[in-house]
This record gives C-alpha cells, structure tokens and sequence, in this order.
C-alpha cells in the first residue's frame, strides 16, 4: 500500500474520517488498530510476527523500567538483532561461507530454507531498541501504558521507512490529538512535495538509469559515471519523498515527527552531509553505537576506528550484500580522513566565506555521494566490479575512431556480424534531457530546506494557495506521471 497508491488515498481517507469522527479517548485505540491493519495489508502472517515482537519487546521494556540492569538491556538488544539477522542476514552470511569456504551446502540454503522478510523489520528494530537503552539510561521517566507502546512501534505513517522515531519524539503527541489548521496546511505542503519529488522526478530517473545498472557491461564510460549523478537525484528525491509524505500523513493525524532530511546536498563535508541526510538514522547511529564505543573520547585511532565502523554497520543496515558494506566502508574511511586532516593536520577543508568556494565543495561532497551511489545501486557485487571497471575502460567512441580509417578497421565491421553496431561501441545512457529539468528540482526543494525562513513568508497567504497548488499538482500528476515502482526505502 504505497503512499501514492488509490488503495492507500481509499485506507487513509477512512482513518482520517472516523479519526476524527471519534472522541479523544478513543482515538489513539482507533489508530493502533489501523496500524495494526495496515501491517496486516502487505501480510497477514507476518502480522503475527510483528505482533509478537511488540509484546516481547514491551514486557523487556516494562523490566528494563524496573529493573535498570545492563543483562536486561543486553537481552533485549540481541533478541532483536538475533531477529533482524535471521529475517534479513541469513542468505548473506551463507553467500559470505560459501565464498570462504566453496561448501556446496551454503550455496544451497537459499534453495531449501524460504524466508519472507518482515516488513519494516529494519526500522521497527533500530526503534524498538533505542526505547530500551533510553529507558535503560533514563528509567525514572514513567512507564508507558501497553497500549501506547504497540501505537508507538506500528503507528503507520512512519513504519515502513521511518522517520526512526524515539520514545521523546513520539509520546508527546498523545496530549495533542486535537484538529490543528496550521498542521493541515503544513502537511497539505508536504504532501504535494512528496508527491512531486517521487512521482515526476524520482520515477522518471529510475527509469533513465535501470538499464545502465542492469547491464554496466554494456554502456560507456560517460553513462557508467552519469548513472551516479542520476541515482544520487533518484534517491534523494525518492527517499525525502518518502519522508515527506509520512510526515505529511502524521500531521493530519495530530503528530508531529522529526525532519529527516535538510538539503544535504548543500552540505559541503562529509560530516555535514551525514548530519542533514537520513538525520534520525545517523543520529541513531552516533547515539547508540558511537558513543557506546567511545566516541572521540578513546584517542585518535580509536576514533577513526569508531567512524569507520558506524558507517559500515550503517550500510550493512541498508542491505545483505557486499556493495552496501563497500558503500559504509567508503564514507568511514571519507569521514576518518576529514577528521584527520582536519584536527590532525589542521588543514581547513571547509571553506566559510568564499561563495565560490562553498559552491565548489558542495559539488565535490556532492560528487563523492555519487560515487558511492555507484555501489548502493548495484544489484551485485559483480555488477558494482563491472561498472567502475567500466568507467576506466568503456571510452568506445575514442576507439573506433582510432581503429576507422587504419588498417585495424576490419575489427569494427566484422563485430557487427555478432549483432546491432559493434563490439568497440558502447551503448549511451538515454534522456539524459531529465537531468536538467529533475536537477532544478532537486535545488528548488532544497533552497525550501535550506532557507525555510525565507518561504514562511508565504505561510500567510495559505487559505488560497494550498488549493491553487494541489490543483496544480494534481493536474501534474495526471499528466506527467511514469510507473516507477515501489520507493527505493520500502525495501529496507
């Protein structure tokens, strides 16, 4: 049931309806049900499972609040990694033994062991475990109610692909069920983004690049390295997207929920960008595996060490495959170097007052996430190998011309009996016209995220220009919209 799907406008046009329909009292009852519900619409046996990792979380919970030990929070945090390993890691650690080991069995576990991975898995986990170890740091704030709890880890506009709430960014908004105007604008704002940012930029781009990331082997150097540029505007625009229109869902409902993106691709550092970009989970990340392992308390090489680790855990969070550790490993090892060369050497490699300067930062911080988006969008290992080899080799239209008109020229001719064109011309990435008009894009709703002040100017004239602007987007929708698929974050 995605976000900009008719069976979701039908599911959440009801909730919100008899929402606020019902009295206060009852209305937290009503959502967890259609929590519940909406849990239930992806897979009704899954749902069993969900329901019973909520209640063993909570009654850990309710011990931890009692009984503040480290056994306690320790149990809890490997019960549920020990859960989120078996469900997501399983085929990849037989994948890894089989390649240590070349042990036919290992090979074969996919083929006689079928796991349905849970839906949400990756976010209800990292949640549920932050409210252990905050209850565990903080045992004195009071005990949260059963059913507060299950509504907390299966409220539905943030359970797929987060927001990652906490327990502090949640509960406060159980005292404010109320219908708010200035919410209802707000949200209307952040829905028509969202909508616009997945349907006529993120979608359009996946379909520019899938053919490029299918078959790397096939295109040429310019496309191979373009593709990275295109998937860095794909993904942003799909999972902020995503973000938004979540958001945009918890505010009719009353809820406010933390911002998770804040135009990261002004940032103009690595350490920057990890501050604007995915905020909740890198927050998530500093908060409950940085600091436990020392931070930049430990000395110098414990803390390159400590940023090289998060960053890997991170993107063996995002997926079960070799090109997501490479893609962790990578921003460790960038982040570690700008620490070092800053605080070590002294070196000031973000500048503060030359525009010029800023600008070309932001592009080369800019240009590093592409690249690493080379790795997070390859379906394999294989294919990651394939196109960055290919980068450096695929330069085909410089050698066929280099081989017509020579002697050599025969090679170009006699490929072709293999098939369409020749074996020294590459295929070229098409309607590359999208990068422009989706890169304006990308650079308006970041100046929004960027200077919000600047846009709140307009917040007056909200009675008329929400209904102008839905209209307008609407009636792009309806035009302009292209089949894109599910959102990149669902599968996580």
């Amino acid at each position: 049931m995605l976000f900009n799907s008719i069976p979701f406008l039908i599911f959440f046009s009801l909730v919100y309806l008899f929402y606020w329909a019902l009295p206060k009292e009852f209305r937290k009852y009503f959502l967890l049900a259609s929590g519940i519900s909406f849990y239930a619409y992806f897979s009704l046996a899954l749902t069993v499972h969900f329901l019973i990792v909520i209640s063993i979380n909570y009654i850990l919970y309710r011990k931890i609040q009692r009984t503040p030990t480290r056994f306690w929070v320790g149990l809890t945090v490997s019960l549920n990694l020990i859960n989120l390993g078996f469900f997501k890691y399983i085929y990849f650690f037989s994948k890894v033994l089989a390649d240590l080991t070349s042990y036919p069995f290992f090979e074969q576990v996919p083929n006689f062991i079928h796991i349905a991975l849970p839906l949400a898995i990756s976010f209800y986990t990292f949640q549920v475990i932050a409210a252990a170890v905050d209850t565990f740091r903080n045992p004195k704030v009071p005990l949260v109610k059963v059913e507060d709890y299950f509504l907390f880890v299966a409220f539905f506009p943030v359970l797929i692909a987060g927001p990652i709430m906490r327990m502090s960014d949640f509960f406060p908004n159980l005292d404010k069920l109320t219908p708010s105007k200035e919410k209802m604008y707000r949200a209307s704002y952040l829905m028509m983004s969202g909508l616009v940012k997945k349907v006529l930029v993120a979608d359009p781009m996946s379909l520019t690049i899938s053919p490029v990331f299918n078959a790397p082997s096939e295109y040429d150097s310019f496309s191979l390295f373009i593709a990275g540029i295109c998937y860095a505007i794909q993904v942003f625009s799909d999972f902020s997207g995503l973000t938004d229109m979540a958001r945009s869902v918890a505010l009719y409902l009353g809820f406010e929920t933390p911002e998770n993106f804040k135009a990261p691709f002004f940032s103009t550092s690595g350490r920057e960008l990890w501050k604007r970009w995915h905020i909740t989970l890198s927050f998530w990340l500093r908060d409950y595996i940085y600091f436990p392992l020392g931070g930049s308390k430990k000395g110098e090489l414990r803390t390159y060490l400590n940023l090289i680790i998060i960053m890997t855990l991170g993107g063996f969070w995002h997926g079960a495959d070799y090109t997501f550790i490479c893609w962790g490993f990578y921003w460790g090892v960038i982040l570690a170097s700008e620490r070092y060369l800053e605080d070590r050497l002294g070196l000031k490699l973000t500048p503060q007052k030359n525009k010029f300067l800023i600008v070309l930062k932001a592009f080369i911080v800019f240009v590093l996430f592409s690249i690493s988006g080379l790795m997070f969008r390859s379906n394999n290992a294989t294919n990651m190998v394939d196109h960055f080899y290919g980068i450096f080799t695929h330069f085909s239209l410089s050698l066929e011309r280099m081989l017509y008109g020579s002697s050599n020229d025969w090679l170009v001719s006699a490929t072709s009996l293999f098939g369409e064109g020749s074996s020294f011309r590459y295929l070229h990435i098409e309607n590359l016209e999208r990068i422009f008009y989706t890169s304006f894009a990308v650079l308006f709703f970041h100046h929004i995220q960027y200077v919000p002040e600047f846009w709140e100017r307009i917040r007056k004239h909200d009675v008329w220009l929400v209904p102008v602007l839905g209209i307008i987007t609407i009636f792009l929708l309806a035009t302009l919209s292209q089949d894109g698929g599910e959102f990149i974050y669902y599968r996580f």
